[in-house]
């Protein structure tokens, strides 16, 4: 570092700076460290590790993601719940200790799916994304949003006493999809290609409190150093075993032609919210600043009608597939199973075009990438802002 480049070394007071000991060490930043905006995907025992650590460290704006409630077996590997907990939102749990840990820190929870509840506009706004997650579709729908928002995000994983982080740097190097293989796509499109009525569970991974301070540690340190923008590999990935206490680094190959390295750029922020259009509306504005006859590409699949073969009854729908598989399967008229048609993108010549976009299950702050003659194009629902960061 040149000397005109030198950072000048406060000495504040200990009993009073809550940070004063992290200031001494050269390159920190506190100023930037409470600045940040960070989101972790996933409050369970990886989770409470990674929140506590960031409380600690007084990252100033935390948004926690989880649709779970805790339970009983949650208390032994997650530091932040108690016995008095079970049945609520871990979220919202999660941003409460926060809170008690570091008043300093803004902890905003949602509970909600990260498969299909977020907006692009909500990863757009933040500084790194950490994922404490235990399914690859939800690691693909973050790993997607990140890669379409130009976002980094540290993803762990943990096994028994083992345990996995690798942080990925769009649009740089390896993505999380480029390491997927043929089954692990079978697996997550398990689910869709299931007959109406059959219900998709999925395991539970066991883990222990050791495995996820330790990950949740590394998790942490990697997010630090993208915060101060000192060097962090792309692509690649620190296994540690627990039997032999050895790291190992693994560097992942760029995968050609994978289908989650789409930038969305430009993109253009509309005045209106998820609740404020319509399919036609919104198509008629792409339309306008595009100059041709956009389609709607969809993040998730729509169911748009269903038909009993049985008594020859058609209900139109057009909601989300999973809000509708397979409760609505059943004819209301004859009991019998029902058939559907689904689309996963939109037209002006659907119809009906006055379908609210949140019908959809479109999420508000999302942004919508349409395709015409002349390109892509990207729209933000920036209206919507306001309402899911009140910070």
């Amino acid at each position: 570092m040149a000397p005109s480049e030198e950072r000048l070394l406060v000495i504040t007071d200990p009993q009073r700076d809550r940070y004063a000991t992290m200031r001494l060490i050269e390159w920190w930043d506190q100023e930037r460290i409470q600045a940040a905006h960070v989101m972790v995907v996933g409050a369970g025992a990886l989770g409470n590790e990674v929140l506590k650590n960031l409380a600690l460290l007084g990252v100033g704006h935390l948004f926690i993601v989880d649709f779970d409630t805790v339970e009983a077996a949650n208390l032994t590997r997650s530091v932040l719940f108690r016995p008095q907990d079970g049945g609520r939102s871990k979220a919202e749990v999660a941003a409460e200790r926060v809170g008690a840990i570091n008043p300093d820190v803004q902890a905003i929870p949602f509970s909600s799916d990260v498969t299909r509840d977020l907006g692009l506009g909500l990863y757009r706004r933040m500084d790194v994304v950490i994922g404490c997650l235990d399914n690859r579709a939800a690691r693909m729908a973050v790993n997607q949003a990140c890669w379409h928002m130009t976002r980094p995000w540290v993803d762990g994983a943990l096994d028994v006493m083992d345990g996995l982080v690798r942080v990925f740097i769009p649009p740089l190097g390896a993505c999380y999809e480029c390491t997927m293989t043929e089954q692990d796509y079978a697996l997550v499109n398990l689910r869709y290609s299931c007959p109406p009525g059959f219900t998709f569970t999925v395991g539970r991974q066991p883990t222990t409190p050791m495995a996820a301070s330790i990950i949740g540690a590394m998790q942490v340190q990697e997010a630090v150093k993208l915060l101060h923008r000192l060097p962090v590999r792309g692509g690649e990935g620190i296994y540690y075993s627990g039997a032999t206490a050895r790291l190992t680094r693994v560097a992942y190959p760029t995968r050609e032609e994978c289908p989650a390295h789409h930038i969305y750029e430009p993109i253009v922020g509309l005045p209106y919210g998820v609740a404020d259009l319509t399919i036609g509306q919104f198509l008629e504005l792409a339309q306008a600043h595009l100059g041709a006859a956009p389609t709607l590409f969809l993040s998730q699949k729509v169911v748009t009608s269903f038909y009993c073969a049985a008594c020859g009854q058609e209900e139109v729908i057009y909601r989300p597939y999973e809000a509708v598989i397979p409760d609505r399967v059943p004819c209301p008229r004859c009991g019998a199973l029902r058939t559907y048609d689904a689309i996963s993108s939109l037209t002006a010549r659907e119809r009906p075009l006055d379908v609210p976009l949140a019908q959809l299950g479109v999420p508000p702050l999302d942004v919508l990438p349409v395709r015409t003659s002349n390109g892509w194009g990207y729209f933000e629902l920036s209206a919507d802002e306001s309402r899911v960061l009140p910070i």
